[in-house]
């Protein structure tokens, strides 16, 4: 496996990704503020506004949908901002800094230090999920504050090598800055998701209260029925980017962790225990942080569009070409 030109790719299409989104966004507010626009374009042509009025149409409905989208995403940000610690007790995790006792939790707590050195990262929180499958996560906004999350089922069924594979695979998400990033597209996410709720919300007030004027009803239900269309789009649109975001950095990490590790087999060894062993996290909240896991943590009810993570067949494949296709592992694993 060439990790560096993996992790180059990675990088290049998580940028493509990104930079997608902001146009979008652009866009969407661009399309959002054209029926007023045209409108004010309308009244210039007929000798009843000036194009002044045009262009300052342009710049308040911009400002306004532009406002909400920015203003939903910061809320979202913020409560975020807490990750870390308040992500690994939100799924039942325990920590075990300083009070690791049993042999498989003294192995994993060497273990995380181990990949803290070979990725020059500090030394993390580690918490232990009470799950019997196998699964990991990373959280937190920058190193100083990092959290790695692992599984009962990881620490007691896999074999040091592949616990090394995957601790290292989460010190990635930390040294690449993916936790950020994860954050940030949330955050933008929710903002979209936001604009379509004020929509609805303003449809939802035209019918409460007195009387009204009908042209400024029809005119409060078309604004309104255009934010819940730009919300839904929005949103939809930002959930695949997010995904696809979200698979990139699963790439990234991988290659990442053989680069940290320099034993591409050890992963893949882990991956293919997860096809037999499972990696659902039970906790109620678990799907609210699924593109912070090492696998899907929860139940796929979504289409493959929307997967915040690769089939486990496509990264064994791209970390070892010559995979025969079969999960079965060697006797001695």
């Amino acid at each position: 496996m060439n990790f560096f030109e993996q992790q180059r790719q990675a990088k290049s299409q998580t940028t493509r990704l990104i930079n997608m989104m902001i146009i979008s966004i652009v866009m969407l507010i661009g399309l959002t503020s054209l029926p007023f626009v045209f409108s004010g374009f309308e009244d210039y042509l007929s000798g009843t506004g000036t194009l002044l009025d045009a262009f300052m149409a342009l710049g308040v409905i911009a400002s306004v949908v532009g406002g909400v989208i920015v203003i939903g995403g910061l809320l979202k940000y913020h409560e975020l901002r807490a990750g870390g610690k308040v992500v690994a007790e939100k799924l039942g995790g325990r920590c075990l800094n300083g009070v690791a006792k049993t042999q498989d939790e003294k192995r994993l707590m060497n273990v995380v230090e181990e990949m803290a050195i070979a990725s020059g990262s500090v030394m993390p929180t580690v918490y232990l999920l009470p799950d019997q499958t196998i699964n990991a996560f990373a959280a937190g906004f920058k190193p100083e504050d990092a959290v790695i999350g692992v599984t009962q089922g990881a620490v007691t069924q896999l074999t040091r090598e592949e616990l090394q594979g995957v601790i290292a695979h989460e010190f990635s998400h930390i040294f690449n800055g993916d936790m950020r990033l994860n954050t940030q597209l949330v955050a933008v996410v929710h903002g979209l998701l936001v604009l379509g709720i004020s929509g609805g919300l303003l449809i939802a007030s035209l019918f409460k209260g007195g009387k009204r004027d009908f042209s400024l009803i029809l005119l409060g239900l078309f604004a309104g029925f255009l934010l819940c269309l730009a919300g839904f789009i929005g949103n939809l649109f930002g959930n695949l980017v997010k995904a696809g975001v979200s698979r990139q950095r699963e790439f990234l990490a991988d290659a990442s962790a053989v680069q940290f590790t320099r034993n591409p087999q050890a992963l893949v060894s882990a991956l293919k225990k997860i096809s037999a062993q499972g990696s659902t996290i039970s906790a109620a909240r678990a799907g609210e942080y699924s593109h912070l896991y090492f696998n899907t943590g929860v139940s796929d009810t979504l289409t493959r569009m929307f997967a915040t993570h690769p089939d486990l067949s496509v990264r064994i494949r791209r970390i070892d070409p010559l995979w025969d296709g079969s999960f079965a592992l060697p006797a001695n694993l």
